[in-house]
């Protein structure tokens, strides 16, 4: 990335072919009067997508800056590592991102970003809604808007991301705070979600903000690599542990060891990723977890605990309340009974 590029685009693709076209006419058509560049890393596709963004690096050598990766760094070492070797390549104030299977659908995204930046330096973060559209699944579902109009009201700010991330990546652009900083000292590793990471990493250092305008797509696909988490389940089996290190690094390095996180967040999170885990029989994983995070198991039980009483003050309260129903009920059903009678001996 040349030091003049005021915005790097950060880029992961593979098996893209279907869908990389889009994501890089949604760079190249950028109009903006700044110069920016988008890193693309393929990470050893096995289709044509490297050929794809050979033609596109070809054409618009200024924009398309190509990592052609000759072995699939996701699947030998982990994202962490391909994050790495991508964010080595970025040396710019601002970063956004589009992964390969997404895309950006209004040509002044970029500067509409930029200009607000530029013109309020206490925001860190600048993002907008995104269409979801879900392609290729074999069923029609019809496109969404995130985050909707519920999220929106709770309030754009750290708190509540630190509760929900309501941020999709390809929309996102940051005023990149770590420039010069090697990548180990601010990114853990064997996390998931990342973006949502970086976006607290961010959002700690300043403001929040969300443009109106829709101008990306967010493609559900079944190569994405949350095709095929469909519930809470799937998703805790699939990513339990990176989910539980991602809570404990937020817990450690972004809110310094908050209790009320601790208590309200990443116990709940520790708890949840167990019983599923006992729930299917996945032994190594509840050790593993248990030898990690032994300091946490209290706080984690006491959460329990507490959750249980809530649900016994819940269930007395609604049992009284259904108890007071019933008898409601049958007193009515007595009186509907001696007006019947009532009236059969007045007629007879």
């Amino acid at each position: 990335m040349s030091n003049n590029a005021l915005v790097g685009i950060f880029c992961v693709t593979y098996n893209h072919e279907k869908y990389i076209k889009d994501c890089l006419e949604g760079f190249v058509k950028q109009k903006t009067n700044f110069k920016f560049e988008a890193v693309v890393y393929d990470d050893c596709s096995t289709d044509d997508t490297r050929d794809i963004i050979k033609e596109y690096a070809k054409k618009f050598p200024d924009i398309i800056k190509p990592i052609l990766s000759e072995v699939n760094i996701a699947q030998s070492k982990g994202f962490y590592y391909l994050n790495e070797r991508v964010h080595s390549r970025l040396n710019s104030k601002y970063i956004a991102y589009c992964e390969g299977d997404d895309y950006w659908t209004d040509e002044f995204k970029l500067q509409k970003q930029v200009d607000f930046l530029e013109a309020n330096p206490d925001y860190t973060v600048c993002f907008h809604p995104v269409k979801i559209v879900y392609q290729d699944f074999g069923f029609n579902k019809p496109d969404e808007i995130f985050p909707d109009e519920k999220l929106v009201k709770k309030g754009l700010n750290f708190d509540n991301l630190l509760y929900c991330n309501f941020i999709q990546t390809n929309s996102v652009m940051y005023r990149w705070a770590f420039n010069n900083v090697k990548f180990e000292k601010y990114y853990p590793k064997d996390i998931m979600p990342g973006d949502w990471y970086f976006h607290l990493l961010h959002a700690k250092r300043g403001k929040i903000m969300m443009l109106k305008d829709v101008m990306s797509v967010y493609r559900r696909n079944p190569n994405g690599i949350w095709s095929n988490v469909t519930n809470n389940d799937s998703l805790h089996l699939k990513y339990g542990i990176e989910e539980i290190n991602f809570y404990y690094e937020v817990y450690k390095n972004i809110v310094d060891s908050s209790e009320s996180y601790l208590n309200n967040t990443f116990a709940p999170a520790l708890k949840n990723v167990l019983t599923v885990y006992q729930k299917h029989n996945q032994n190594e994983k509840v050790k593993k977890i248990l030898e990690k995070y032994s300091d946490f198991i209290y706080p984690t039980l006491l959460y329990s605990i507490k959750q249980e009483e809530r649900y016994k003050k819940k269930y007395l309260k609604y049992k009284k309340l259904y108890n007071l129903i019933l008898i409601i009920m049958i007193i009515l059903i007595l009186i509907l009974i001696l007006f019947a009678s009532c009236i059969i001996v007045f007629l007879s």
